[in-house]
């Protein structure tokens, strides 16, 4: 018996499905590309208006308020000084003010006002006293406070306070070891 040659054909036939589906996903991809290409150049167009908005809003800013060119006006510089002078009340150590005051045991005495002055660091209490000895004495007792320098009496007069006589007195003093 004679024997056939064998062939065989190790190349397939391309097969027309998978081709047509290939060829969609590319079409897909390339008109996603295409969206985002689009969607991109309508993003940077609006970063654009709005940087440009910006850079317009800002020039505005700077010529309407130049820094540093101009010394401030009357009313400014008036609204400065009060705030300067709220911050130096707000600096003024009260607790330790308070506490050197009470030390000097203020018996027979009213005070009615403290009056701190943080700029110049002193103080003047207006109050009350029913003689001229005991109003001497807190004056010592005043003076004799290591947180208070400068203690003088700056004035008294005689006042009648429920039918009885008493002496109001205004006195003043430095604060010193007092941060």
């Amino acid at each position: 018996m004679t024997r056939a040659a064998l062939q065989l054909d190790f190349v397939a036939p391309p097969r027309l499905r998978w081709r047509w589906l290939s060829g969609a996903a590319l079409a897909a991809l390339a008109l996603l590309l295409a969206l985002l290409v689009v969607y991109e150049s309508r993003v940077s167009q609006r970063h654009e208006a709005a940087a440009s908005r910006h850079e317009l809003l800002g020039e505005r800013l700077r010529s309407a308020s130049p820094r540093g060119s101009a010394a401030p006006d009357a009313l400014t510089r008036a609204d400065i000084g009060r705030a300067n002078g709220v911050i130096e009340e707000l600096a003024v150590p009260w607790e330790r003010l308070f506490d050197a005051v009470e030390d000097a045991d203020a018996r027979g005495l009213g005070a009615l006002s403290l009056a701190p002055n943080a700029r110049d660091r002193t103080l003047r209490l207006a109050g009350e006293a029913r003689d001229i000895n005991e109003l001497l004495a807190y004056v010592d007792r005043m003076a004799a406070q290591s947180a208070f320098g400068e203690v003088h009496l700056e004035g008294y007069n005689t006042v009648v306070r429920d039918g009885q006589p008493v002496l109001s007195f205004t006195l003043a003093a430095s604060w010193q070891g007092l941060p």
